[in-house]
């Protein structure tokens, strides 16, 4: 009898712990800017025998490590009774671009959503007027993740396998000729972050702008938050920084994208601008 109340005790210190720890998460991420949302249920993701783990979240996917494509809905379950759910393709995520097209395990390009009328995963062929762009991205050695910057100039943002971002520039001579690569700068460099860079997101001068690397997170913030939020005539002053949040409490962060956070204990957090 004594052990079983000292059992219950025990176990009820450990809740009291975790669920302070908790508490100290979401007070953490709210002054990040994140407003707390609903609850996300998928159950693998929760499973500790599922050792695939989430490395990209879209609006309406979840990208494993090992390139395994889920369906997810935020605000609405499936039938399944889950946020959450297996899609119906057996294409692997090598790359990916402006989380719409992808390169599957089978060195081809398909859509990642619905689109222009053709359903997900669809492969992209040349009828399509983009298709020697996305080749351009996607299919060199070593790319993971790319993403338009500035589309007006042909920018886009490239991280590649070696831990850095490149801003490719790309450029037609006429509708004739086929694009070509002009330009490669060094963007985001994993020298200046600490270490290799592992996930990205470009939105300019924006608060979902991320740079993720091993170890650490770094976004954009305003200096002068305070000020540009109140007054019309007061721009922003953005700036890169690290968002120490995702360091002290990494084991409780299942994914950020930028502008979403879903926590280990289920709790979704939107950016609240």
């Amino acid at each position: 009898m004594k052990k079983i109340f000292k059992l219950s005790i025990l176990l009820l210190f450990v809740l009291v712990i975790c669920t302070a720890c908790e508490g100290d998460v979401t007070r953490a991420l709210r002054h990040e800017g994140f407003s707390v949302g609903g609850e996300f249920v998928c159950d693998a993701f929760f499973d500790e025998n599922y050792t695939d783990k989430i490395k990209y979240l879209t609006a309406s996917r979840i990208i494993t490590t090992s390139g395994r494509i889920y369906e997810v809905n935020l605000g609405q379950k499936f039938s399944n009774n889950a946020n959450c759910k297996v899609a119906d393709t057996s294409l692997k995520v090598v790359s990916i671009f402006d989380d719409r097209i992808f390169k599957a395990d089978d060195g081809k390009l398909y859509t990642l959503n619905e689109e222009n009328n053709a359903n997900a995963f669809t492969e992209v062929t040349s009828a399509d007027n983009s298709y020697a762009i996305y080749q351009l991205l996607l299919e060199p050695e070593g790319t993971i993740k790319a993403m338009t910057a500035d589309s007006g100039n042909g920018i886009y943002y490239v991280l590649k396998s070696d831990g850095n971002v490149y801003g490719i520039t790309i450029s037609q001579e006429d509708r004739n000729a086929p694009p070509i690569i002009v330009g490669s700068v060094l963007v985001y460099s994993r020298d200046d972050y600490g270490s290799n860079i592992v996930d990205f997101g470009y939105h300019g001068d924006n608060a979902t702008t991320f740079v993720r690397t091993e170890n650490k997170v770094f976004h954009m913030s305003a200096s002068n938050r305070d000020e540009c939020s109140k007054y019309a005539d007061i721009p922003c002053n953005y700036q890169m920084v690290e968002a120490t949040v995702f360091e002290e409490y990494k084991d409780y962060i299942l994914v950020f994208n930028g502008s979403t956070v879903i926590t280990t204990y289920k709790r979704v957090f939107s950016m609240s601008g």
